[in-house]
């Protein structure tokens, strides 16, 4: 707007063109008062042209910067119909370093257009100052001139999608049975049809379809949020993160991908499970009541009050033991008095002592650890375990490396108050570095503790029946942190907790969880942080199981700044590579919003029909980030519901067909991903 400044600029004109002819009056007379007069007024004549002059400069500067604010809304509000991720503040900062102004003059902002028509727009604000010197003999206190300039680009027409079917030959966007969809803040958009039966509802501002929409008129079935209006625009739609080169990386890691620790691999398909060297032979040692014969440099103290055996062995070793045995009832404490121990277990470690505990060092056990005769706790230092798959009896399989049926098993965890002396004299809190040949196995009502802190790292083996980790119902199992610099997480098969309903799982936090197998739940899980690349599918309450009650609070599934790419190779029974099922309604999946996987949720299989389904009561799934399968089908049913948790975060879903039944509700506080057909950029003031 430039009226002020042509107002001013006339008004300074006239002043001059008055205060010339005055002078031009007294130019003509001759007698000495001329003098006088002249030499009064040739001050404020100056005075006059100087306020003209700066003023006259003031409105061209004007001029210049309501340039730059218009060219700085309109790019900034095409950066964002393409992607509201974009920041208006890049974008106008830009558009001022091409005009050599300062990013401190301009800045952005997403208001109601002024129009009143209920659509948005980027205001830019210009903020200049111009320095004044000849009008500072009128006023000496204003020493600048400040210039402001606004502009406003409407976002018009259509909106960003972000509830997206893909397939042209699929039934689009469908919603049946008392169901509904919000999208208050951007497009629900299909290249097939849209169809929103009687008795459901579609919130949006705008609707993109390809060959044709369906809708309830008595009323509409389709209709704007309060105070907005509706957009039905008839075209193709396309695929926003097609190309995308974050996508395309994410996904490579199950095929191509270079997968770090013992046993490298390429791509999360190729993880086998590691070989563990076989320790030396060692000597066996029964522990009977009794002082008991151990390896050179060891020495056992018998205590029979007690019932407790204290194993020194002096030094770092290696101390070479062979299998262990004891007779039951007994307390059994080993540790070293080097700093960097190294103990070998050539035979199997099988309890069912009262309690059992280990000091820090390396410890290689050849042929596995069980504590499947129902034994007490036992207690395992800071400190690296490599462990053999054994040749017992676990979970209806012969191939775990470890097997409690124990009250407890922990690593690297300070031990509660009130355990013996004994114990806490010996076990160290910290890091644990694992390596198993075999999987994992805790049974049900039984806890397990894998390390604390940061710095651990998890290599898992697989038993023969296909489990990394295993856990059974009630049970309650912690893996440490895995955010350390070299720190792994890889499993060479499934995390299955599908028969542990009642359970409790937190999973490490790392930088990547490969996973060569499924990962199935029917207890509460807790997902650390990082990417997820699962070869096969993610499950939860495939065949049972629900939320349940884990350190004080109801929990389905808490995975924050998690991503997960699921790979499809095989699937549920129902054929789906993502599943949410009955039981489920305390689920939160948050996507990083930054780093390498910044903005997605779930990236699902790139071809197929290995889709992702809600269902059976599954409710209240608060999803932020991109829900991506671009070949495969999304389906809630079965009074499903999936949202994102709020206006600071962002759910868009996009499959190949999207289809809401039997009273499921799909909702989104995102502005959405990609342009729509209908969307335009206008300057409106």
């Amino acid at each position: 707007m430039l009226a002020w400044g042509v107002g001013r600029f006339s008004s300074l004109l006239g002043w001059v063109d008055m205060f010339l002819r005055l002078l031009r009056a007294f130019g003509r007379r001759r007698d000495g008062s001329v003098s006088v007069v002249s030499a009064m007024m040739l001050p404020i004549l100056i005075t006059m042209v100087g306020m003209v002059a700066e003023y006259g400069n003031g409105l061209l500067q004007k001029v210049e910067d309501q340039r730059v604010a218009d060219a700085a809304a309109f790019a900034a509000a095409t950066a964002y119909n393409a992607n509201p991720a974009n920041s208006l503040t890049s974008a106008v900062d830009q558009a001022a370093a091409v005009n050599g102004l300062p990013s401190s003059d301009i800045a952005a902002a997403l208001v109601a257009s002024p129009s009143g028509d209920g659509n948005n727009a980027i205001r830019v604000t210009v903020t200049t100052s111009q320095s004044l010197l000849l009008s500072k003999i009128m006023s000496n206190t204003r020493s600048s001139l400040s210039i402001t300039a606004t502009s406003y680009a409407e976002l018009k027409g259509g909106a960003p999608g972000c509830i997206i079917a893909l397939n042209a030959a699929g039934t689009g966007v469908t919603l049946s049975g008392g169901t509904s969809i919000t999208a208050a803040a951007c497009a629900v958009a299909s290249d097939a049809t849209v169809t929103s039966s009687c008795g459901t509802t579609i919130t949006t501002i705008a609707v993109d379809y390809n060959t044709s929409l369906s809708e309830c008129t008595t009323p509409n079935s389709i209709a704007p949020p309060t105070g907005k209006s509706l957009t039905l625009t008839k075209s193709a739609v396309s695929d926003p993160l097609a190309g995308n080169s974050t996508v395309s990386s994410l996904v490579a890691r199950l095929a191509t991908g270079s997968i770090s620790g013992s046993a490298t691999s390429t791509g999360v398909k190729g993880i086998v499970s590691p070989t563990i060297t076989a320790p030396p032979t060692g000597l066996d040692v029964a522990f009977k009541n009794n002082t008991a014969s151990l390896p050179a440099g060891c020495t056992d103290v018998w205590n029979s009050g007690t019932a407790t055996h204290t194993v020194t062995c002096t030094g770092n070793g290696p101390f070479n033991f062979g299998a262990i045995t004891e007779r039951g009832g007994e307390n059994i404490y080993i540790s070293a008095t080097g700093a960097a121990p190294v103990f070998n277990f050539s035979g199997l470690l099988n309890f069912s002592s009262n309690s059992m505990a280990f000091g820090p060092g390396t410890y290689n056990m050849g042929a596995g650890l069980d504590n499947s005769s129902g034994g007490g706790s036992m207690y395992f230092s800071a400190g690296t375990y490599n462990i053999a798959a054994g040749n017992f009896s676990c979970d209806s399989s012969n191939s775990f490396s470890i097997c409690n049926v124990g009250t407890s098993m922990t690593f690297g965890v300070t031990p509660p108050s009130g355990v013996p002396t004994g114990v806490s004299s010996i076990v160290t809190a910290g890091a644990v570095t694992m390596t198993t040949g075999g999987g994992i196995f805790n049974s049900g009502g039984y806890t397990m503790t894998l390390g604390t802190g940061s710095t651990n790292s998890f290599e898992l083996g697989k038993a023969t029946n296909g489990d990394s980790f295993a856990q059974g119902g009630g049970a309650t199992t912690v893996f440490g942190d895995a955010t350390g610099s070299g720190d792994v997480f890889v499993a060479a098969g499934n995390i299955d907790v599908n028969n542990g309903g009642g359970s409790c799982l937190t999973v490490s936090a790392a930088t990547e969880h490969d996973i060569n197998g499924y990962f199935s739940s029917a207890g509460g899980t807790t997902m650390g942080s990082g990417i997820y690349t699962i070869y096969d599918y993610f499950a939860l309450g495939p065949n049972n199981g629900g939320d349940v009650t884990c350190g004080g609070t109801l929990l389905g599934l808490y995975a924050y700044n998690v991503s997960m790419v699921v790979g499809g190779a095989t699937t549920t029974t129902n054929s789906d590579s993502f599943y949410m099922g009955a039981g489920y309604s305390k689920v939160t999946l948050v996507a990083p919003t930054s780093g390498t996987s910044a903005n997605m949720a779930v990236i699902g299989p790139q071809s197929g029909s290995a889709g992702a389904a809600l269902t059976e009561g599954a409710s209240d799934a608060d999803v932020s980030g991109a829900f991506y399968f671009p070949t495969e089908a999304v389906s809630l049913n079965g009074g499903s519901s999936m949202g994102s948790i709020g206006s600071s975060q962002c759910l868009m879903v996009i499959g190949s067909q999207v289809t809401v039944a039997q009273g499921a509700a799909l909702g989104t506080t995102c502005t959405g991903v990609g342009t729509s057909a209908g969307s335009s950029v206008v300057l409106v003031q």
